[in-house]
């Protein structure tokens, strides 16, 4: 999503390490195509999918309703929190021209 190949491969790893299946891992570009991912799995891909590329127009009023019905305030906060770490990091590595380990 946030196009960072060092992200991308460490994120992966972890992923897996912590029993994430590869299919649901090949099929995370497509997850609005596939059943694998529940509602609340959906809503935060949706939610981190606006953060990331706040430039389109940032979170919508739509889906930050439904969010904060399905998770409440707080655990809004932190997955809000956790998007703009990350995407922060993302900036990080792109610029110092992080290597993926091998």
């Amino acid at each position: 999503m946030n196009g960072c190949a060092f992200c991308l491969d460490m994120h992966t790893k972890d992923a897996m390490k912590f029993g994430e299946t590869p299919q649901r891992i090949f099929l995370l570009n497509a997850w609005r195509e596939t059943d694998l991912f529940t509602e609340e799995e959906r809503i935060i891909l949706e939610l981190t999918e606006q953060i990331t590329l706040i430039h389109k127009g940032g979170v919508s009023d739509e889906l930050y309703s439904k969010a904060i019905s399905t998770f409440g305030e707080n655990y809004v906060a932190q997955i809000i929190i956790a998007c703009v770490a990350i995407n922060s990091w993302n900036r990080i590595a792109i610029s110092t021209n992080k290597e993926i380990a091998k």
